[in-house]
């Protein structure tokens, strides 16, 4: 490793505040890096337990890579008042070390010309989906991707004329509005309502946005960022309304594998009615699953062969030769990794609970299905600071985003503002979850000490 990256990690460490690097997870994340950097084995350099299990607890320092989780949001704090990165959806893991060797074994024929196929992904594809979701499809559905937005983006243009709109289960993810964007579309918002600790679709008023002038229902599952983990009964009942008014269902299952161990995951595209699963596209990848979203690597598929190629003709994947390796690695041998990885963030999960309960009195809690999220209800805070007044004389587009400010320059931890999130995001602020627990209890900690004395 240079010098210069050397004292890159040196000066994160200390400007982050991880206590936890001052032990023994601090020194196995270093020499893990270290160690990959000199060419040694990530399997054998890969953080451990004594058990041989992963050691997910080691903190691993992703700063100074131009990493969008922990690198973009100091810029828009240079007197370093950030220190925690808790908003972008990707993990701060070290990457399973199957991937790397992958990786590390293509770059030795040193030759990047163009790729004669991608069959054995799509392979690979079909398998992990009956394997793992029990659902079963065959390659002859499946298109390849460089990323869900191309996908879904297609999709819209094939499905919506224009002036037509897609329907949302909101708060829903903030890049569901930007793709109907880019597809020069408008969106509908169904909110979601919080019934009993769980967010709850609202059928009377889906139903009521089912205009005609509404052309597909975007279905989001697991929910990014309420974390349900919709049910097949939920699925039908939504997917037979959209039968009913003629609206395709577009169902966004790139959390799918990221599922807490008491739920269980039910693909659109299972349900046990034809109709419905042929009105319907499913779009996913392993990105976070794995981390690999730099790899620029999806899919999408469908059991209508008719409604496959109408969002074909306006789609078209420029693949990387190592987005390729890294994802069929994933597929073929990533599966040990994930499920301790996964077991790992569930724990979190948990932790972060119980700690809001106990510490945290005035935020909201609701507990986590799927996806390594959170969602927090900081609306009690945000009254006390008067985020509703204060937002407009600072500049910032709604009280969430000033809150946003607030929380860095109080507690130095980056959140995302719920406002993005469409209605029902109000007063809500999504955290990642997916790092070093000793990382996580710092966030707590420090939020804590920011809400509790206002």
């Amino acid at each position: 490793m240079s010098k210069n990256a050397g004292l890159n990690r040196r000066s994160f460490m200390k400007n982050a505040g991880f206590t936890a690097l001052a032990g023994a997870t601090g020194s196995l994340a270093v020499g893990a890096s270290q160690a990959n950097a000199q060419g040694g084995s990530p399997s054998q350099s890969y953080p451990r337990h004594a058990s041989g299990k992963y050691d997910f607890g080691a903190v691993y320092n992703r700063a100074g890579h131009n990493c969008a989780r922990w690198d973009s949001p100091p810029r828009n704090y240079p007197g370093g008042e950030f220190k925690f990165g808790m908003g972008v959806a990707s993990m701060d893991f070290e990457c399973a070390p199957c991937i790397t060797e992958a990786l590390m074994e293509r770059v030795q024929h040193h030759s990047w010309g163009y790729l004669a196929s991608t069959a054995e992904l799509t392979s690979e594809i079909v398998k992990w989906n009956g394997e793992h979701h029990n659902n079963d499809i065959d390659a002859s559905m499946v298109t390849l991707s460089d990323g869900v937005y191309p996908g879904m983006i297609a999709a819209m243009r094939s499905f919506v004329p224009r002036g037509g709109k897609a329907l949302i289960m909101s708060p829903a993810y903030s890049g569901f509005y930007t793709m109907a964007g880019a597809a020069n579309i408008e969106t509908v918002d169904s909110e979601l309502k919080l019934i009993s600790g769980r967010y709850e679709i609202d059928y009377e008023d889906l139903e009521a946005k089912m205009t005609s002038d509404v052309r597909i229902l975007i279905v989001c599952n697991p929910q990014n960022p309420t974390g349900n983990v919709w049910r097949e009964e939920e699925l039908l009942r939504i997917g037979r309304l959209a039968l009913d008014h003629g609206i395709v269902v577009l169902s966004d299952e790139i959390h799918s594998d990221v599922i807490r161990g008491d739920q269980k995951f039910t693909p659109f595209s299972a349900l046990p009615d034809r109709d419905v699963v042929s009105n319907s596209l499913t779009f996913n990848a392993i990105s976070k699953t794995f981390n690999l979203a730099g790899m620029k690597n999806a899919y999408y598929y469908s059991k209508s062969p008719t409604m496959l190629q109408r969002v074909n003709q306006y789609h078209r994947a420029e693949l990387s030769t190592l987005g390729v390796v890294a994802n069929v690695a994933a597929y073929k041998y990533g599966w040990e990794w994930f499920d301790q990885a996964n077991a790992y963030m569930d724990r979190t999960h948990t932790m972060i609970e119980e700690y809001v309960k106990a510490n945290m009195p005035s935020v909201g809690y609701v507990r986590n299905e799927g996806t390594y999220m959170t969602f927090l209800d900081f609306s009690q805070t945000m009254a006390s600071i008067g985020a509703d007044v204060q937002y407009e004389s600072h500049g910032k587009r709604t009280p969430e985003h000033y809150f946003q400010d607030w929380m860095v320059h109080n507690s130095g931890v980056y959140l995302n503002p719920g406002s993005v999130y469409g209605q029902g995001g109000a007063g809500r602020m999504r955290m990642n979850i997916a790092s070093s627990q000793a990382v996580v209890k710092d966030v707590l900690d420090a939020m804590a000490a920011a809400v509790n004395k206002v």
